[in-house]
């Protein structure tokens, strides 16, 4: 038995552990608004913010027995392949030193957050962030209005770094990227608020009505603005994912059926904005033209998906064993070796693993990722006995950047790193949880 001071001693050291993901979390919302607009100059440096934020949280973590070798092993495993890897590159002179050390902070260091935020967070922690998420729809929709708005070459439509600028869309408009670096943070972040909003409409007494609805109207609004097929796409499986979490039974049919009811009412209510048509036509604009270039949508998902395995495997047979450099496909190899952002190896991810890694290691790293990303699933998918669909639904927002994006681009990162972790903190929360 513990006495009450060692008691209060651990309360506080694990208050403190959850205090530290907190910042990982704000500066993975935030981190764009250092780099764009106060700290511009300092946009390179800033890239790894959140590595000594990641170190802080393993070492309160270890303090409070939650950073062990039985909750670590599968990452250790990895780093025993990946470590030997990158020195041998670096003594063979593959790969420069700053780059392996970057293509290994990117691999290897924030992995574990997932397993620490699933052995720390709570039910209350997990909704904790999605009440956040929430709380930030209306800012978070205005400002991209104001970008959506504002001209191409505006301080509010800067890019990462000096001089740097924002991608641009259809009709003189630039893709909004609200506060993170780029689009895709945006993107990101419409597709877990949603989700939050759907699983709390789903569920009574959650969240207060005035968030919900204010959250959900503002969502409604902004997916038009973003200008951005791939958000269409995720929402779109978050929609399938929520109506198999809610036919498994009568009550769900009629809550997806008063859900449906009120997402077309909210619809109808944001559509007589004179704003939301005029994104809506730009969003459409967009879609075909990029159905000229790209083709269509089965094209697009063929490409992203499939073509990503086959480029791959392909890979396979013309890289040597060792590879050409973990880390050397990152902007920051293209950067440090030829001064100019571009891609050294190549764009897509499963690809540019098997140039970096070689054959072998490569597609061991990639099996790594498959499995992590079937485990969690598996997970979340069991945690549908406990009629909770919080970490079901969450799927969407996790897999896809396991499998496909780049863990060397410092958004995707974190958001890959935030939604495994929470979607499997969702997935093993115990049921005395639920009554808090």
């Amino acid at each position: 038995m513990l006495d009450d001071d060692a008691l209060l001693r651990e309360q506080r050291q694990l208050l403190w552990l959850k205090r530290w993901i907190w910042v990982y979390f704000w500066l993975v919302i935030f981190e764009g608004v250092l780099r764009k607009w106060i700290l511009p100059a300092l946009s390179g440096p800033l890239l790894i913010i959140r590595d000594p934020v990641v170190l802080i949280i393993y070492f309160q973590a270890a303090r409070c027995n939650k950073f062990t070798s039985k909750i670590m092993w599968p990452v250790a495993l990895l780093a025993a392949m990946i470590v030997p890897l990158a020195l041998a590159q670096v003594v063979v002179g593959i790969d420069p030193p700053w780059v392996a050390l970057y293509g290994l902070r990117s691999y290897l260091l924030h992995l574990p957050l997932v397993l620490v935020m699933a052995e720390t967070l709570t039910v209350a922690d997990v909704r904790r962030y999605g009440r956040w998420l929430l709380l930030l729809a209306v800012p978070m929709t205005a400002l991209v209005i104001a970008q959506y708005y504002a001209p191409i070459d505006s301080w509010l439509n800067a890019g990462a770094g000096e001089g740097a600028g924002q991608i641009t869309s259809s009709g003189g408009h630039i893709r909004p990227a609200a506060t993170f670096s780029y689009g895709v943070g945006a993107q990101f972040y419409v597709t877990l608020t949603v989700i939050f909003i759907l699983y709390a409409m789903m569920r009574k007494r959650i969240y207060p009505r005035w968030l919900l609805w204010s959250a959900a109207l503002s969502m409604v609004a902004i997916v038009p603005a973003l200008g951005s097929r791939t958000v269409i796409f995720s929402l779109a499986i978050v929609a399938i994912f929520l109506v198999v979490a809610g036919i498994r039974s009568a009550a769900g049919i009629v809550r997806l059926a008063r859900l449906s009811i009120l997402l077309l009412a909210i619809g109808l209510l944001v559509s007589q904005l004179p704003f939301f048509n005029e994104a809506s036509a730009t969003l459409t604009t967009r879609f075909d033209e990029a159905s000229h270039s790209e083709g269509s949508i089965q094209d697009v998902l063929k490409l992203r998906v499939w073509g990503d395995f086959e480029g791959g495997f392909e890979s396979v047979g013309v890289t040597n064993w060792l590879g050409q450099g973990i880390g050397m496909g990152s902007n920051f190899a293209a950067v440090v070796t030829t001064g100019a952002k571009g891609f050294l190896l190549a764009e897509m991810e499963w690809e540019r693993i098997i140039l970096e890694f070689g054959p072998i290691c490569g597609l061991l790293f990639l099996g790594f990722r498959v499995v992590t990303a079937a485990y969690i699933s598996v997970k979340a998918t069991k945690r549908l006995r406990y009629n909770d669909a919080l970490a079901w639904m969450l799927l969407p927002a996790v897999i896809p950047p396991l499998l496909f994006n780049s863990m060397e681009q410092p958004t995707f990162l974190g958001f890959a790193i935030l939604n495994a972790g929470i979607c499997l903190a969702a997935s093993r929360m115990r049921l005395s949880d639920d009554a808090r």
